[in-house]
């Protein structure tokens, strides 16, 4: 299991080691399957946080389409399903969502899934995506919130710089984590699912 971190660059440096065939003791590794999971905005109006989406496939903003399959762990869970928006940004605003939503006939967006979805068609890695959607259809995130997530992790000198310069952080700031522990919590266990089935053992892994 690899914890990339959030954005895409994050995303390919790790992917890029996982399939370069590191060695495990004296074995090369090559995963049977990558199974991309993490958190997403909705895109669609009837989406809660905490929602999953089994991605059906996964497209980018520059008309790029990539096909996932279901690891046999997760095929009889009946999981919602649908389309995968990647962007290069955290989407704050409501009516960008609901535009991206009907132009890509996207379900979900995130950050990461169309660079793992890129990687693993290159090396010929089956490629799965589940998302669990963290803010909703007209959840709003200001423009200080992004620009304090964009690097993925938040130093705290630079969070209290911001929270003082910006005191309603504070309550997006209480949201936010409120609904990523929801988020989080409901993702557990169909992740919990894939990962003691053995099914995401590589060879020689």
């Amino acid at each position: 299991m690899l914890e990339t971190g959030v954005g895409a660059d994050a995303m390919e440096a790790a992917l890029r080691w996982c399939l370069s065939g590191p060695c495990c003791g004296d074995v090369p590794y090559r995963p049977r399957f990558v199974l991309s999971v993490g958190f997403s905005g909705a895109l669609q109006p009837e989406q809660r946080v905490g929602d999953l989406v089994l991605a059906s496939e996964v497209v980018d903003t520059e008309g790029n389409t990539w096909p996932t399959f279901c690891p046999e762990a997760l095929a009889d869970r009946n999981l919602p399903a649908g389309r995968v928006l990647t962007m290069p940004e955290l989407v704050g605003d409501p009516h960008e969502k609901q535009r991206l939503g009907k132009q890509y006939q996207a379900v979900a967006v995130d950050m990461e899934s169309a660079v793992a979805a890129r990687l693993c068609a290159q090396h010929q890695v089956p490629f799965a995506c589940l998302r669990v959607i963290s803010d909703d259809w007209e959840t709003s995130l200001s423009s200080h919130l992004i620009d304090l997530l964009r690097q993925g992790r938040v130093s705290i000198p630079r969070l209290a710089a911001k929270v003082l310069r910006h005191p309603k952080l504070i309550g997006e700031l209480w949201r936010l984590a409120s609904q990523t522990r929801l988020a989080a919590r409901l993702l557990a266990e169909p992740l919990a699912a894939v990962f003691f089935s053995g099914d995401w053992a590589g060879d020689g892994g």
